[in-house]
């Protein structure tokens, strides 16, 4: 007994053509995201709200700066003190909230806190 390959229908597929042209939000737009997140457990984490109308969010750049306590730099004395940039992708329609979550790597999974913020929002306008 053999059986048939799975049939694949295209139907809802959308083609490259389709695809909405990423742009670099303007000012007005960031302005609009209401972000409420911190640092904790190895993760950057809470909660993103895109008050913006005719903007979908696809991805944030976030600049971090660790934070360094007395405590900690003598346990990790070769802990990172460079900012750094993460990209976190996303899908945020506009007017609506999601969470926000990324893990740490390497020598910033030690850190306890960091001075951050977003420095660029990516997405395309909606009609």
């Amino acid at each position: 007994m053999t059986s048939e390959p799975p049939t694949e229908i295209g139907c809802c597929q959308q083609s490259d053509a389709q695809q909405p042209d990423l742009i670099e939000l303007p000012a007005e737009a960031i302005q609009q995201l209401k972000i409420d997140a911190g640092f904790g457990w190895g993760i950057f984490s809470g909660t993103v709200y895109n008050g913006n109308d005719h903007y979908h969010v696809t991805q944030l750049i976030v600049s971090m700066t660790p934070i360094h306590d007395h405590h900690q730099m003598h346990m990790h004395e070769n802990m990172s003190h460079e900012t750094k940039q993460h990209q976190i992708n996303m899908e945020l329609p506009p007017v609506t909230k999601s969470a926000l979550s990324m893990a740490l790597t390497g020598d910033d999974v030690h850190v306890h806190d960091f001075k951050w913020q977003v420095i660029k929002v990516m997405g395309y306008q909606v009609p």
